[in-house]
């Protein structure tokens, strides 16, 4: 399936199948469902939440879409206007993802509140030649579920 994107400062009252509607301005991405089952999907952009990327032609969203509180429980991502299906996950699998997710908003504000940064000293254990090392979510996830 092919999705279509509009940039919209506010959102329509009637969400079309196939649009992805993009509010910059709002931090808001909304489209219906992949897997045709109506429902109106929200992807929150946020430095915890999903990232667009968007090419001037091709639009693309990340991390994967997991409906997982929608009956037909779709996973896809959005990848250059293209909808990719992802495998079915376990409860377990949502609940462990849900934990991380969990985790990673509560980290991210922790260290991004004012009165939490005022004396705060590096991590040395997280450096390496004086450069930060960012570990993928994707290796988090790996890690989380066992296979690093």
């Amino acid at each position: 399936m092919e999705m279509q994107h509009k940039f919209v400062e506010f959102m329509p009252d009637n969400i079309e199948e196939g649009i992805v509607y993009i509010s910059l301005e709002y931090g808001s991405v909304i489209h219906l469902c992949a897997c045709g089952c109506r429902e109106e999907v929200n992807t929150p952009l946020s430095p915890t939440g999903w990232e667009l990327t968007y090419d001037g032609k091709y639009l693309s969203l990340s991390p994967s879409i997991g409906n997982w509180n929608f009956d037909c429980r779709s996973h896809y991502w959005i990848k250059k206007n293209k909808v990719v299906w992802a495998e079915n996950w376990s409860d377990e699998q949502v609940q462990l993802k849900r934990k991380y997710d969990k985790e990673e908003l509560d980290t991210y504000y922790e260290n991004n509140m004012p009165e939490n940064n005022a004396n705060k000293k590096p991590n040395n254990d997280r450096m390496r030649m004086g450069e930060k090392i960012r570990i993928s979510k994707w290796e988090k996830l790996l890690k989380l579920f066992g296979f690093k």
